[in-house]
């Protein structure tokens, strides 16, 4: 039976990224991916800037384009393009992004082995046997990046019900000459679907558009996510396109990533910002900590991996329990934020610096809370104004 220092369940951002470190501190890391290699993923493939406070070798050849602003509206009645004078993120088409980080891995490294599906995983003496459809492989620690679905956390918490959030997606080409005018910002509607928001991200040739509900099931959202699509100016036809719908697993509550030799990571862990909803950054970010926790277990002979559970909270946790408070108020008031932004432009400033790593969450809301009052009036003097024009 061929046996590794560690199995990751999942080629997606974290899986290859665990996969990559873990490969690169010398340990013998295998990953096992269900779907041949390359292979499309449904995703915005937003990456925000801080990205680059993180990678350790280069994304550009797969970087679609670069975007320094966002064209904001609200139910696209009418809208307002705030650009900045830095970049705020990097637009990728995933089966490209993760074959690179696949080969990065395999670079380092790491055996790499797609088509294997894991059918299930069991205790083993001296850690864990994995499982796939017509392979066992043995290891001491299991990492689960599968995603949201994965077999690893229906594993470690059978019983455990999560926040997910519903969206759906497309890719759907658009005029190149129309691409090429908004290939430097992202669309962000507020209102188009209760509760949430609809993007369109430019690509080359084509917009990766969708839409999503942060709380609760929405009924249909097919039909707000239609809707979005046919008031896009840059697209002049919406026949023929597939659309895709996939879960978000929004962080909501603190949880235990780790259960004996086993971490979950990325969205197996419910790591996804829950105001934008980002999952790639915080996918990378929670499995180059994870493989340093097992590096630092594997050299000191430790089973232990609790200080994975801690090193999240205090980067990743405190973020996000100010990203949700954020989220609650915009998401709730939708119509009210934009007439903020649209009154306080360097409000998406400030927002931006969060997204290239300059500034918090937890700095952005201090802000918010601090000017609460201005704030509210100005957004509440310009809402009563459309409502009563």
């Amino acid at each position: 039976m061929p046996s590794y220092d560690v199995i990751v369940v999942g080629a997606g951002p974290a899986g290859t990224t665990a996969a990559y470190e873990l490969a690169k501190a010398g340990l013998n890391a295998l990953i096992l991916e269900k779907e041949k290699f390359p292979r499309y993923k449904p995703c915005g493939g937003g990456l925000s800037l801080k990205i680059d406070r993180v990678l350790k070798f280069s994304i550009k050849e797969v970087i679609e384009a670069t975007v320094r602003g966002v064209y904001f509206s609200y139910q696209q009645k009418e809208g307002l393009c705030l650009l900045s004078d830095r970049p705020i993120a990097y637009m990728v088409m995933r089966d490209r992004f993760d074959s690179l980080l696949a080969s990065e891995a395999s670079g380092a490294g790491a055996t790499f082995l797609d088509g294997s599906r894991v059918k299930g995983i069991s205790h083993a003496k001296g850690g864990y046997d994995v499982f796939t459809e017509d392979k066992v492989f043995n290891c001491k620690y299991v990492i689960g990046a599968d995603g949201a679905n994965g077999v690893i956390r229906r594993f470690t918490h059978p019983q455990k019900m999560r926040a997910v959030a519903a969206s759906i997606e497309a890719e759907i080409p658009v005029d190149p000459h129309a691409a090429d005018r908004h290939n430097h910002y992202i669309h962000i509607d507020f209102g188009a679907i209760p509760y949430g928001y609809a993007w369109a991200f430019p690509k080359k040739g084509c917009l990766s558009a969708g839409i999503a509900g942060f709380r609760g099931i929405v009924k249909q959202p097919k039909g707000y996510f239609d809707t979005f699509i046919k008031r896009q100016d840059t697209i002049s036809r919406i026949e023929g396109y597939k659309h895709q719908g996939y879960p978000l697993p929004l962080f909501r509550n603190p949880q235990h990533l780790t259960k004996d030799g086993i971490m979950l990571v990325g969205d197996a862990g419910n790591l996804v910002d829950p105001f934008f909803g980002e999952g790639i950054y915080y996918a990378m970010r929670s499995a180059q900590i994870a493989s340093t926790v097992i590096s630092e277990a594997i050299n000191k002979g430790s089973s232990d991996l609790s200080r994975y559970d801690a090193l999240i909270g205090t980067e990743l946790y405190t973020e996000f329990q100010a990203a949700q408070k954020i989220s609650y108020v915009i998401y709730t008031f939708p119509m009210m934020w934009y007439n903020l932004l649209f009154e306080r432009p360097e409000l998406a400033e400030k927002y931006y610096n969060v997204l290239r790593g300059d500034s918090r969450y937890t700095l952005f809301l201090k802000e918010l809370k601090a000017n609460a009052g201005s704030l509210m009036k100005t957004a509440i003097k310009r809402s009563l104004v459309q409502l009563f024009s």
